[in-house]
């Protein structure tokens, strides 16, 4: 009886009738026709009789299975058509589940090939995507804060690249305690912090199936833990817990929401967060899940899940918010759209996911814009752009244009840069190009109506693009110089501090060879010049790969960054051997008179990948060894 009623439900579904010898009464007939039969007449002289009901029976189902397939064939073109009505912006918008196992159904992924975790896979030769100028067309934030709760001590905050905007981070400070992500321990550590001593009021563990906390964001009394989980049935989930730290030696859990995918970013702005993550599946029935209103695990409704008209691979980027005000696990909203999360850039007031794909011979970097109204998630745009962009820092938005530096490579396979501006809608309506052929960009700064662009490839030229015409933007002078920068700091005035790489020449070519400073004067849009260096040979920091690694005291006037020292050791009185050891601390710095002004280089008995500082105490964080060290520069 399943496979009638799954054949009449078919039927009943696409309005198509059936044959009246295809109905319940008349099969059935035939059905007792054929028993009758075989019971009154001897089967050995009345084969035929009895096979030919049976015949006509299964005559009657192969009629049947053809009539359903027929209407199988028309109600995936009813669907296609339908999902074709639906499309938006470029955006494929589903309304059942039917829709979208539908439009994966009809995916070609055989032809996918992505370029790194690649985005998407997407958008092919679809026209909604308006195709930049040819190259022959067109060649801090202060860290200063106080506490909410009375005045705690100036301390600092993570080094962000949006006002306003929090990034989650592995360290966090409000003037009074320091909260550490402890990844030896799986668990979020809680320091009292005084005149630079320090001590452990508590530490919560992430037992059980959690195996991996990754960061967290501060918001006075609550913290938002963020992590993986792993299972053998499904693929990762990205979790966000929210704890009650008021009570430091007892900290409670109030609520845990869990999303698809392994966790990419996480922002915090206008008392919500927004987590993203990343699913792996190539399962093309696969429905992204999340924790729903009653805390149940459930998969996302069809309405919050889109496509683009070209996609490619059944993979997706989640994007979760949720009110972290109200304290309500139901004022939370999540959203899935088909494809991946290299980069991620937000403001106040957008979100955008980008991620770099290679299809039909292009390298190119896609698009995805979301405006943000406290959970709810809109998308508003889709574009692209040539190329691949470094980091989150090759984006910003002014002024509803979309600013977005890349580097590709031109029929020679030589690297080329250029920078895009887009409008809202993601059209590309400007582009310069054709600047330091062979090198590829490493950092990019913005600030205001000029981008301050830094490529490498055996030199560190610093280029200055001039974008207060959007659709004419203009390089209008460069700089050269020994290794390169891989984060740029506003300093004093009119000045940026390179913090990245020093280099050498070897037998085997150029090599890295330490963290290097580079002061650069950009008070002539025209003619930027280098005015200083400092080079630390055989070192390394988390700073020249992460820009949360870097503290800054605006009031105070100093940067500094977290340091890890080789240092080569004797054997057999003054022999040295070509064997190091390392050892850990931090470089405290600034810029006075047009110079690099070091003020303290400081050892310490950990090897810090951050540093937070209250007052004049800094501390130096070692998260993987769960330790804090401390120092004053006075």
């Amino acid at each position: 009886m399943k496979d009638k009623d799954f054949i009449t439900s078919k039927f009943e579904s696409e309005n198509i009738t059936a044959p009246e010898s295809l109905s319940e009464e008349n099969i059935k007939a035939r059905l007792e026709q054929g028993t009758k039969a075989s019971e009154m007449i001897k089967l050995k002289k009345n084969k035929k009789r009895v096979i030919k009901p049976i015949i006509s029976v299964a005559a009657c189902f192969a009629v049947v299975i053809g009539t359903l397939a027929t209407a199988n064939v028309i109600h995936d073109q009813r669907v296609e058509k339908k999902i074709q009505s639906q499309v938006d912006k470029g955006f494929v918008h589903f309304t059942s589940y039917d829709e979208l196992n539908t439009f994966t159904d009809n995916m070609k992924t055989e032809n996918y090939n992505s370029y790194g975790s690649g985005l998407l896979g997407m958008f092919g030769n679809q026209s909604v995507i308006v195709e930049e100028k040819s190259d022959a067309t067109v060649d801090a934030e202060s860290s200063s804060a106080n506490a909410a709760n009375g005045g705690a001590a100036s301390h600092s905050t993570t080094y962000k690249q949006v006002d306003g905007v929090d990034e989650a981070d592995i360290v966090k400070t409000d003037g009074k305690y320091i909260y550490v992500i402890d990844t030896s321990d799986i668990a979020l550590a809680i320091y009292s912090a005084d005149s630079g001593k320090t001590k452990v009021e508590s530490k919560k563990f992430f037992d059980g199936e959690y195996t991996e906390v990754n960061e967290m964001f501060l918001d006075g009394d609550r913290i938002y833990v963020i992590g993986n989980v792993y299972s053998d049935d499904e693929q990762s989930k990205t979790f966000v817990k929210t704890l009650d730290i008021s009570d430091k030696k007892n900290v409670k859990e109030l609520d845990t929401y869990e999303q698809s995918g392994a966790y990419k970013t996480a922002r915090f702005t206008g008392g919500c967060v927004y987590v993203i993550s990343n699913t792996y599946n190539y399962d093309k029935k696969f429905i992204p899940y999340c924790t729903t209103a009653d805390g149940d695990y459930k998969k996302l409704p069809a309405s919050d899940i889109c496509a683009f008209e070209c996609c490619q691979k059944p993979q997706y980027v989640i994007v979760g918010a949720f009110d972290t005000k109200s304290g309500k696990s139901n004022s939370r909203k999540t959203k899935a759209i088909m494809g991946d999360a290299d980069n991620v850039y937000c403001n106040t007031k957008n979100l955008y996911v980008a991620c770099t794909d290679y299809r039909n011979g292009k390298l190119r970097t896609y698009i995805v814009k979301y405006s943000l109204d406290g959970v709810q998630l809109t998308e508003q745009a889709i574009g692209s752009v040539r190329g691949y962009a470094e980091s989150q820092w090759a984006f910003d938005e002014k002024d509803g244009y979309l600013r977005v530096a890349t580097t590709t490579t031109d029929s020679n396979n030589n690297d080329i840069n250029k920078l895009f501006v887009l409008d809202e809608e993601l059209n590309t309506v400007g582009s310069v190009g054709g600047y330091a052929k062979g090198e590829h960009i490493e950092a990019v700064k913005y600030i205001g109506d000029m981008a301050y662009v830094i490529t490498y490839e055996t030199t560190d030229p610093l280029f200055i693009i001039d974008l207060s015409d959007p659709k004419n933007p203009q390089i209008t002078g460069k700089v050269k110089i020994d290794g390169f920068s891989t984060n740029l700091v506003p300093v004093g005035k009119d000045k940026l501090m390179g913090i990245g790489f020093a280099t050498e020449e070897t037998e085997w070519g150029e090599s890295r060879s330490g963290v290097k400073l580079a002061l650069f004067d950009i008070s002539d849009k025209n003619n930027p010049r280098v005015l200083d260096t400092k080079v630390f040979d055989n070192s390394s920091s988390d700073a020249q790969y992460n820009h949360k690694a870097i503290l800054q005291n605006s009031d105070a006037g100093y940067l500094a960054i977290p340091m890890t020292w080789d240092e080569a050791y004797a054997v057999d009185g003054d022999e040295y051997v070509e064997e190091y050891e390392p050892y850990g601390g931090a470089i405290v710095f600034t810029e006075k008179d047009g110079k690099i002004k070091m003020l303290k280089e400081q050892k310490t008995d950990n090897a810090p990948d951050r540093l937070v500082y209250i007052d004049d105490d800094i501390y130096t964080v070692s998260t993987l060894e769960g330790t804090i060290d401390s120092f004053r520069l006075k």
